[in-house]
């Protein structure tokens, strides 16, 4: 076998043993991460799990129960080497999946409408936060609590996973509502943004 040959086939070896195409190691510059640059929500309507819904039209009704708001990060993946370097690389093996890198301070919910309890005297009026009334499903943790446990913790990660926020106290009765959602980062930027008019049946 000639020298040659031989010293090209142990490279390719050498490159295919350190750099396995399993995902998790391509090195630090091969990563990615996640950047957050705003939310978009939607109503929908919940099945048996967070997987299964269908986005509700406008006016639409629909139980307190089944009701939610998807809410969606809208983001852009960046290699960090580019990021930082300006230039564009290419890589061998396949990159780790993007990370995040930012975190989340605050989520909020507001109502356009008066929303009237049936299990308690408690009225949160127009413009009041319902966070004391609302649970929470992110996908990336895998945690469903109360809106203000969520935040109880601390390093939460904005990844680009949509979010479900439920409402968990129905309303005394039918209750037509616009929500807006605010989604605050550590790193001080905001995004905000209103759901259509919908009709919440107890």
């Amino acid at each position: 076998m000639p020298q040659v040959f031989r010293i090209a086939l142990i490279v390719l070896l050498l490159l295919n043993i350190s750099c396995l195409d399993d995902g998790t190691d391509c090195g630090s510059s091969g990563s990615q991460y996640i950047d957050v640059q705003g939310v978009s929500g939607t109503n929908v309507a919940i099945g048996n799990s967070f997987s299964d819904f269908d986005t509700l039209s406008v006016g639409a009704s629909v139980g307190f129960a089944n009701f939610g708001i998807r809410v969606t990060p809208e983001v852009v993946f960046s290699n960090e080497a580019t990021a930082s370097k300006g230039g564009f690389q290419a890589f061998a093996c396949s990159p780790v999946p993007p990370q995040p890198t930012e975190e989340i301070a605050e989520i909020a919910v507001f109502s356009s409408a008066d929303y009237s309890q049936s299990s308690s005297d408690k009225v949160f009026l127009a413009r009041d936060t319902l966070n004391s009334i609302v649970k929470i499903y992110d996908p990336y943790s895998g945690r469903i609590v109360g809106l203000p446990d969520f935040f109880v913790e601390d390093d939460i990660v904005a990844s680009d996973q949509p979010i479900t926020l439920q409402l968990i106290s129905a309303p005394l009765a039918v209750t037509e509502q616009q929500f807006t959602v605010h989604y605050r980062l550590e790193n001080g930027e905001f995004y905000q943004f209103t759901t259509e008019l919908i009709k919440i049946t107890p």
